[in-house]
């Protein structure tokens, strides 16, 4: 049986494309990048992997990802999101793994305005080393017909002709080819680069030169402030901020109120005694003591522990990062 190997969000289109590939013979292997600004939870990927009757590989390319991010031979879309960039290096990195398999993909042709027009779909190819070589079953009828489809391995009428972003025509198409979706998810939620409020704190992250692998999953929870080159999470509920207590590491500075409720703050990349000190502030200042003249907060560094009398009337409007 020969192997497709397809780029596997787990969202809906990637699910009726293992679908559509499943019934015309071929053994699937959906291939799942993830970063921390992408990807589904590896126990939902296998529950529907399993759904599906196909193999699954979860791959993290972060650290590769992250210099696309940064500087985008192709540029941003909207926000910060470099999709044609990062659709080249997933199917480079999808290239090495598929040896002579077939190399697949559930996008739509129009689907999204940046890489999924038709001539941004073969530019990607080109630029990938993969002219002609990536099959698209949801959008197959309305392509160029791809090298496998020109050597027999594919014939094209067991595949879909959708084009744009409407989804009317979906229910039909999953009846017919009979797609169970009560065990299945409903679509992925797709790329936090696209969320403006999240884009805004990744290019701060890049102007700063701070974009880490811990960085940047930090960006998921909490208020954010940048005090000079320090950057201070400021955690936001019950959840929040024992998780900031978890991740605090050696090196980095841990501030929480001592007399009154208040969140956690977690301060990184700058000690200064004057960053410090209104990093107090800030945390003071969304604490129950807000009101108050002073507030003790205690701030904790490589072991040891300080106590600090701060004013929470500190304006925190300069200091956030939207």
């Amino acid at each position: 049986m020969k192997k497709a190997y397809l780029l596997f969000s787990g969202g809906l289109d990637s699910i009726i494309a293992a679908k559509l590939l499943r019934n015309a013979g071929f053994s699937v292997i959906g291939v799942h990048f993830k970063t921390p600004f992408f990807g589904k939870s590896e126990k939902e990927l296998k529950k529907v992997a399993e759904t599906l009757n196909i193999d699954l590989e979860i791959i993290d390319i972060t650290e590769e990802f992250f210099p696309v991010l940064k500087n985008p031979p192709h540029g941003y879309g909207k926000n910060v999101n470099p999709c044609i960039d990062c659709k080249v290096l997933m199917l480079r990195k999808l290239k090495e793994i598929a040896g002579d398999g077939i190399i697949a993909t559930g996008e739509v042709l129009g689907q999204r305005p940046m890489s999924q027009r038709g001539d941004s779909l073969k530019r990607i190819e080109r630029i990938a080393g993969l002219k002609g070589r990536v099959f698209r079953p949801l959008s197959a009828r309305l392509l160029p017909e791809t090298v496998y489809e020109k050597e027999g391995i594919i014939k094209r009428e067991y595949f879909l002709d959708i084009k744009g972003r409407s989804r009317k025509r979906y229910p039909e198409i999953i009846e017919k080819i009979g797609l169970n979706m009560e065990n299945l998810p409903t679509p992925a939620g797709g790329c936090l680069l696209t969320e403006p409020s999240f884009a805004g704190k990744v290019k701060d992250l890049i102007t700063h030169d701070q974009l880490t692998v811990k960085d940047a999953e930090l960006l998921k929870i909490g208020r954010h402030f940048r005090i000079g080159k320090g950057k201070l999470v400021v955690g936001r509920n019950r959840e929040e901020n024992p998780r900031l207590k978890e991740i605090f590491e050696d090196g980095e500075i841990l501030l929480y109120t001592e007399s009154v409720p208040g969140p956690t703050g977690l301060l990184r990349w700058d000690s200064s005694d004057s960053t410090v000190e209104q990093a107090a502030m800030i945390v003071a200042r969304y604490s129950d003591g807000k009101d108050s003249d002073k507030v003790s907060v205690i701030v904790k560094q490589n072991g040891k522990e300080k106590k600090m009398e701060v004013s929470p009337g500190i304006d925190v409007a300069p200091f956030r990062v939207n």
